[in-house]
């Protein structure tokens, strides 16, 4: 089983340096797990294993990423990120068995995935916000990605929500180990942080799902009661 906790930062700095082969098979069944767990046949929503299994999935990524991500100097994690491949890392997965019976139309994007490890990885952690009986409360597909998809919460969801943004923003997060002039010069222009814009620019409805979704929880925040947007910002907030 996979598990965040089950590797130090020692050992993945040393694959980092010495074994970037190593990287890109754990990376690889990561993001075909994650792709697996969040495809339209809600494999994801069944709880019990699966649940487990796409919460460590999560947690590998939130504690891999950062890590691979601090040497802005390594060429050899962005090849391995985002070189094109002959074909998608996920190919096949969200297609059904031979002889299985078809599924309900699936609001997910028809479009081919990406073609390199990176663009997979972030795809499939948006992808992982909207799963029904895991991020989301039981739903019908239809309703997946609807405005009002993440109105509703549980405490199992609100966790899985956490788990699933935090492994996004780690994956995003390349900018934050650059210095502000390497940011303000050439170089940034040259390099850019191409998991951001894998996330900002994701396929519809995933971008404006998520977008919608954030949106909703910043302006629903409301621990005093009084229904006013942003109103910690007036009263006091022990939160």
């Amino acid at each position: 089983a996979l598990s965040g906790g089950s590797l130090s930062a020692r050992e993945i700095r040393c694959c980092r340096a010495c074994n970037q082969g190593r990287l890109a098979a754990l990376l690889g069944r990561l993001v075909r797990l994650l792709w697996r767990r969040s495809e339209p046949s809600g494999e994801g929503s069944r709880g019990g294993a699966a649940r487990v299994s796409l919460m460590n999935g999560l947690r590998m990524v939130a504690r891999l990423m950062p890590l691979l991500l601090e040497d802005p100097a390594d060429a050899g994690i962005r090849h391995l990120l985002w070189t094109d491949l002959a074909a998608s890392p996920v190919e096949g997965i969200d297609q059904p068995p031979a002889g299985a019976a078809a599924a309900a139309p699936s609001a997910l994007p028809a479009e081919a995935p990406p073609l390199n490890l990176g663009g997979c990885l972030v795809l499939a952690l948006v992808r992982s916000l909207f799963v029904p009986g895991f991020t989301l409360l039981a739903c019908e597909e239809e309703q997946r990605f609807s405005p009002a998809a993440w109105d509703a919460s549980s405490a199992a969801t609100d966790e899985a929500r956490e788990a699933a943004m935090r492994a996004l923003l780690v994956s995003c997060s390349a900018s934050l180990f650059l210095s502000p002039q390497q940011l303000a010069g050439a170089g940034s222009a040259a390099a850019p942080n191409r998991a951001l814009l894998a996330a900002v620019n994701a396929p519809p409805p995933l971008g404006k799902a998520l977008f919608r979704a954030l949106l909703s929880v910043i302006f629903s925040y409301d621990p005093v009661g009084y229904g006013i947007p942003y109103a910690h910002s007036l009263l006091p907030d022990s939160h």
